[in-house]
């Protein structure tokens, strides 16, 4: 519901791994895109 997305955004609400999957479902993309939103990953060189 409406409320419970407000209470994520807002801070009140912790995401949760249940809520993420289901969100993820609903939304069409990798929980971790919610999870971890902004995240950047570095290739370390094999050299």
């Amino acid at each position: 519901p409406q409320t419970t997305i407000s209470s994520i955004e807002n801070g009140r609400v912790n995401l949760g791994v249940e809520r993420a999957k289901a969100l993820a479902i609903a939304l069409r993309c990798h929980p971790a895109v919610l999870v971890f939103p902004g995240w950047q990953v570095t290739q370390a060189s094999a050299a």
